[in-house]
């Protein structure tokens, strides 16, 4: 998963026409499919989708992953053949997408974001991901390879666990389930990365803390565009009760919703987290600033008066007779260490140092 060049679909464009909206990640378009029930299972990598749809059995769950959304041909191919709206295959295609959920009479259309933290560039990644669920088959679109359903799959293989025992529709649990799992890891490594910041901080090594505090808003600003919608649309989707979702099924999206809750109230206490740190980097600054202008008004102090025998000294007038004297010079200096060391006593004993 790689951040993507964001590129605009042009406008005047007729609705429905089919534009990836990010500049093309790889050169393939990978297939996998599986095809499982409770007593067998399969697995293969077909090399175009009419070899796909050519296996489908409505008696089998099957889920079609595609890699890669830059052939808009194929993303056509599956509407045509599935008999998807083409207002829905050109959100699977517009990458920028806000997370929905959308119930047709024989499908339903959910479209969301994949999130991994690159702890390399120490920056969130996010992937755009569309899954068409149907009767008994399931059909996902991600803009490459590589994402966070190896766990699925391992499942789907080894028939551990209700998986295998269940319909499409807990499959398509499981890859919303696993997602939202991992907007967690995220707002776990913000709060780590806070956490570090308010240390600093603590230390009085403010350095760079505003630009670490900003790119940790901006993260935080990035997950929440993720979650607020999810939830939103999750809510919904308990409310009109789809007749391709069983039962039994709901009362999985409804753990999915209060995670996407919890989600959204730390995600709250973090900006207030982050508001109160660059308060505190403010204050610190501040502070650090209180204590430069301090040093600088004690040594002002202690040299004022010093500056001030000197300048007497300094006029030569032919009537000092100061000047005559042969112990002159060292007394001056004796002087103006006595007022120096008084001025240090003075300001110690006032705790001004």
């Amino acid at each position: 998963m790689n951040p993507k060049k964001r590129t605009r679909k042009k406008p005047g464009l007729p609705p429905g026409s089919l534009i990836y909206t990010r500049d093309k990640v790889q050169e393939h378009v990978s297939l996998q499919f599986f095809q499982y029930n409770e007593d067998s299972f399969g697995y293969s990598e077909p090399q175009n989708i009419s070899e796909v749809f050519d296996k489908i059995d409505s008696k089998q769950v099957n889920w079609i992953n595609i890699n890669g959304l830059h052939k808009t041909s194929i993303i056509q191919d599956v509407g045509d053949r599935l008999q998807i709206h083409p207002l829905i295959l050109e959100d699977i295609l517009h990458t920028d997408h806000m997370p929905k959920i959308e119930d047709y009479d024989n499908y339903l259309f959910l479209t969301l974001k994949m999130m991994l933290y690159n702890n390399v560039k120490n920056q969130i990644e996010q992937e755009h991901i569309s899954m068409i669920l149907g009767d008994h088959y399931l059909v996902t679109f991600q803009e490459s390879d590589g994402d966070v359903f190896e766990p699925v799959r391992e499942a789907i293989k080894s028939g551990k666990g209700r998986l295998r025992k269940r319909g499409a529709d807990y499959l398509f649990y499981r890859l919303i389930d696993i997602v939202v799992d991992h907007y967690y890891l995220i707002a776990d490594k913000t709060e780590e990365n806070l956490e570090l910041i308010e240390e600093t901080l603590l230390r009085n090594q403010a350095d760079n803390v505003s630009e670490n505090i900003l790119f940790e808003k901006k993260n935080m600003i990035t997950l929440r565009r993720c979650i607020i919608p999810l939830r939103e649309e999750i809510r919904g989707l308990k409310q009109k009760e789809s007749a391709l979702i069983q039962d039994s099924t709901y009362n999985f999206i409804d753990d999915i919703f209060d995670h996407l809750m919890h989600l959204s109230q730390t995600l709250d206490g973090f900006r207030d987290l982050a508001t109160s740190l660059m308060e505190l980097q403010i204050a610190v600054n501040s502070n650090r600033m209180n204590d430069i202008m301090k040093t600088l008004t004690i040594y002002a102090a202690i040299f004022m008066p010093l500056t001030f025998i000197a300048g007497i000294y300094g006029m030569n007038f032919h009537l000092m007779p100061e000047l005559e004297w042969n112990w002159g010079y060292p007394v001056v200096l004796t002087l103006m260490a006595v007022v120096a060391g008084a001025m240090l006593l003075f300001m110690k004993r006032r705790r001004w140092m």
